[in-house]
């Protein structure tokens, strides 16, 4: 029995050890604040129990967390016990208690008395990783908070005392950056006596955070009555560029009870911010219309294309600008700028540009460059450019005997017509012979491409795209005049390849019919789009449930891939009802994390199947989903009263009354089932006991 209890009390150790071990958070601070109300009532000569509320609104853990509360200088109000209480550890988002025992003298004046209140704490230590390999060791760091504890003492019929009976956030309890809002208090008189010449007043306004959207900060009402309530609120506005997190304001009640003696009692609340995530603007060109075969000399090209505003902010200051890359061949025929003062979330705008081909355009493919430039709601500037290509046919001119023919590539697919980053494309090139009684031959054609996205790989020589299970040169025999021979090649993108158009050049070595060697070059515009990846970590819940009882499901999400994911929803989808069962992320960015956590509350037992639905849209504007299913076995809920009719009652536990405890035939029950459960462990290590002697010997 002495091995058991050993056990037991080394499980319990460890057990006890589990809250240090489990959750370091390395490197990070805390940030404690005071989450309740600083004032107590008291009468002369009682005591009052003061519990402070900490709640940790950092990114790390608080540890060794102490406070120390000090009694009123003129001695009338006190300590009572131990003016020291701690906690052990906090980690962000939860909260503890400090919790004081404070004697108000019986010779204490109605009137309100402060006690300091001192907070020490620390965060974790954690290690950094050197440049030289070595790791060193940053030792904890200590934060101190100080406030003060008001003890307000009452007198019988004369003093009042105000108290914020709720908080209201309006129209939701979290706050959107940028989003007006009102905040409601709703404060109610629990002392004794009238309150007069009441005024709130609301503090901690910045335009960093929260301003007023209209009115001032304070707000007056001439009296409330013992027992009585009034409801005020604000209208406040966030900063647009205000980050996602808990703002703590502060609310200064300052009212004069009969004796016109002026009190005053500050309480404090916490407004939740998404942050601005999502809030930004994005361009994209869509539904592109542009000449998909050759065109002549002096002839008009016809371009247009929609801008949408795919984000959740209003772009400003559009500009739209298509211009010729060489205007030897290809001129604007219109303005080629267009500007918009706005474009409204969702909204979309159709543009149109027209362009001419002059005179001495020569037989080539002349690029056109489409920018889109604009601010969105937070004053950041982004760029959107795409690539068309027009393709001329010059007529020949002079003698055609003497001219040289000319080798060109006069269209070119991809399939898929949007290659991803990190897959293989197919190329097909069309390669056209302009002479009309001049064939070409011995024809070599080796392509190049542009270096890869990072600045690591332009220094390595990478390019966007090689070719797959084949050289990056290929040969033709020879071409008719006006012939064309078509080629097919696989490439392969390379992973951080940039999200734009890519330019792969052609080059051209080749014959005519006298044997003259000739060379030229053709290039070829790729447009490469990265791909979304949206990962999870595992879904977190309990496999067993009970009717109408809430059950959390939560699970981490992560952006692993190298282009934003807008517009993100997370959202339970089921036979069941749910609290909590939606998440609007907005813009997911690249390498971001988020953590969604929902309540499931089961309708009827038996088997109930449901899953976690995310849905955005990439970098194309396509609306893509991911979904992770989880099952539960449903129950239905056990009666309040498991023993209905055998529980004690009053009677029993009078004098005699326990005779009726003795009578119960589940307490006979439930010490045979005990008693045979130590019995059983008992002749089991006897048994075992006796087989390691046996062994012995």
């Amino acid at each position: 029995m002495k091995r058991v209890l050993s056990i037991f009390l080394a499980v319990l150790l460890v057990i006890l050890q589990v809250p240090n071990i489990g959750f370091a958070y390395g490197e990070g601070n805390p940030n404690l604040v005071i989450s309740n109300s600083n004032t107590y009532t008291a009468k002369a000569g009682e005591t009052v129990s003061v519990s402070v509320k900490l709640t940790n609104t950092g990114n790390g853990y608080a540890t060794n967390i102490s406070g120390s509360l000090s009694g009123e200088s003129t001695g009338v109000v006190y300590i009572d016990g131990s003016s020291h209480d701690s906690i052990r550890n906090l980690r962000d988002g939860s909260t503890g208690t400090l919790s004081f025992r404070v004697k108000v003298d019986e010779s204490a004046d109605g009137k309100n008395y402060s006690l300091p209140l001192n907070i020490t704490y620390y965060n974790e230590g954690y290690y950094i990783d050197k440049e030289d390999g070595s790791r060193e060791y940053v030792q904890p760091q200590k934060f101190t908070l100080t406030e003060n504890i008001n003890i307000r003492v009452a007198q019988d019929k004369t003093s009042p005392q105000l108290v914020v009976n709720r908080v209201d956030i309006m129209p939701s309890s979290t706050v959107n950056a940028g989003e007006t809002i009102a905040v409601g208090f709703e404060i109610g008189n629990i002392g004794s006596a009238i309150a007069k010449d009441l005024r709130v007043t609301l503090e901690g306004l910045t335009n960093e955070g929260f301003t007023l959207a209209n009115g001032v900060n304070y707000k007056t009402v001439q009296s409330l009555e013992a027992g009585k309530k009034t409801y005020i609120y604000f209208e406040l506005k966030s900063s647009k560029t205000l980050a996602g997190g808990s703002y703590e304001l502060k609310l200064d009640l300052s009212y004069k009870d009969v004796k016109n003696q002026a009190i005053q009692d500050k309480s404090n609340f916490f407004i939740t911010v998404a942050g601005n995530k999502g809030q930004s603007s994005n361009l994209i060109i869509e539904n592109l219309v542009s000449p998909t075969g050759s065109i002549g000399q002096n002839k008009e090209v016809d371009i247009s294309f929609d801008i949408r505003n795919q984000g959740q902010a209003d772009a400003k200051n559009v500009v739209i600008t298509a211009s010729s890359e060489d205007q030897s061949g290809v001129v604007p025929k219109t303005v080629s700028t267009i500007k918009l003062n706005s474009l409204a979330k969702g909204a979309t705008e159709k543009v149109n540009f027209k362009f001419l081909t002059t005179k001495a355009s020569e037989t080539k493919n002349y690029p056109i460059k489409i920018t889109v430039k604009y601010v969105d709601d937070l004053g950041k500037e982004d760029t959107v450019e795409q690539f068309v290509g027009v393709f001329v046919v010059a007529p020949e001119t002079g003698d055609s005997t003497k001219g040289k023919p000319k080798l060109i590539i006069d269209k070119y697919s991809f399939e898929p017509q949007l290659v991803k980053a990190g897959e293989n494309f197919e190329m097909t090139l069309s390669f056209y012979n302009t002479s009309s009684n001049k064939a070409v031959k011995n024809i070599k054609i080796f392509l190049t491409a542009e270096s890869g996205a990072t600045k690591d790989t332009e220094k390595a020589g990478n390019s966007a795209f090689t070719p797959v299970d084949s050289s990056n040169t290929f040969y033709i025999d020879s071409i008719p005049p006006k012939g064309r021979v078509e080629k097919t090649i696989t490439m392969f993108t390379v992973p951080d390849a940039i999200a734009k158009t890519h330019t792969i050049t052609a080059n051209f070595e080749y014959e005519d019919s006298e044997g003259t060697e000739l060379k030229d070059i053709e290039l070829i515009g790729v447009p490469v789009v990265q791909q979304s990846r949206l990962e999870t970590a595992e879904l977190q819940l309990y496999p067993d449930a009970m009717v109408g009882q809430p059950l959390p499901v939560s699970l981490e999400f992560y952006n692993t891939g190298k282009v934003t994911l807008y517009n993100m929803m997370v959202k339970l989808e089921g036979d069941f009802q749910t609290e909590n069962g939606s998440y609007y992320v907005g813009n997911f960015d690249s390498g971001g994390s988020e953590f969604f956590e929902g309540m499931v509350i089961p309708s009827q037992p038996g088997e109930l199947t449901g899953a976690v639905l995310f849905t955005y849209e990439d970098s194309t504007g396509q609306k893509q989903e991911l979904r992770k299913e989880f099952t539960l076995n449903v129950t239905e809920m056990p009666p309040m009263e498991e023993f209905p009719g055998e529980m004690p009652t009053p009677d029993d536990m009078k004098p005699g009354g326990i005779k009726g405890i003795l009578k119960s035939k589940w307490l006979w029950i439930s010490l045979i089932i005990i008693g045979a459960g130590v019995g059983g462990f008992i002749f089991y290590k006897k048994k075992k006991k006796e087989k390691e002697m046996a062994l012995d010997e």
